[in-house]
């Protein structure tokens, strides 16, 4: 029992080690990796240059790697973002119109290879840095190798107990985009109904250029 405890708590103590001795962006893949499934609900906020605090946006999402989510807004109006992973659709329920687009526009924006898992084009277009890292919290920074080709400035990345909790986004403007998540799931089952997008018949159906 007692040789047995001990390669526990050895096997613990090296696999720390290599945690800690990792690169950023392998610590990062550690912590996005380990599953193919997410969901969690979401309150967003926006701040302008000043800090002033503006539109505010709250609701659930669901991801399921590769490239299929649902973000579903609740408040303060509803709105739906589907991607199958052939085509996003975006549901405005009051305006009574979707917009259908290619999910490959999606694709390489930062909030899009964070969700996906998508590491190494993480690391192709950012440098990826520790911050912070305490007991229960890792804070990872994100900054464009080559600004003028992607929509952020600087985002962050906040783990709390090691599961993804909030995501900073600053754009160049000087405006930031605050997501701060809850009751996240791993793994969890989920409908396959939930990636796809049947418009009602009494929409207006706007597709994007390129079709």
């Amino acid at each position: 029992m007692r040789k047995m405890l001990a390669k526990v708590i050895l096997s613990a103590s090296l696999l720390a080690t290599s945690w800690v001795n990792a690169q950023p962006i392998d610590q990062l893949a550690s912590l996005l990796t380990g599953y193919d499934r997410f969901t969690a609900d979401f309150d967003q906020f926006i701040t302008n240059e000043q800090g002033v605090r503006g539109e505010s946006s709250s609701g659930h999402f669901a991801v399921e790697r590769p490239d299929r989510f649902a973000w579903i807004t609740v408040d303060p109006f509803p709105q739906e973002i589907i991607s199958d992973g052939e085509y996003i659709w975006i549901y405005d329920p009051d305006l009574e119109q979707a917009t259908r687009r290619s999910a490959e526009e999606n694709t390489e924006s930062a909030p899009a290879l964070i969700l996906n898992g998508r590491i190494h084009e993480l690391d192709r277009r950012y440098e990826v840095a520790l911050i912070q890292q305490d007991t229960d919290m890792i804070v990872f920074e994100l900054l464009p190798k080559e600004p003028d080709e992607v929509m952020f400035s600087a985002v962050k990345l906040v783990f709390k107990d090691s599961v993804l909790s909030e995501l900073v986004l600053d754009d160049s403007l000087g405006q930031r985009s605050m997501i701060q998540l809850s009751n996240q799931q791993l793994n969890p089952t989920l409908d396959e109904a939930l990636f796809t997008f049947d418009p009602p018949d009494d929409i207006d159906i706007i597709l994007d250029a390129g079709f």
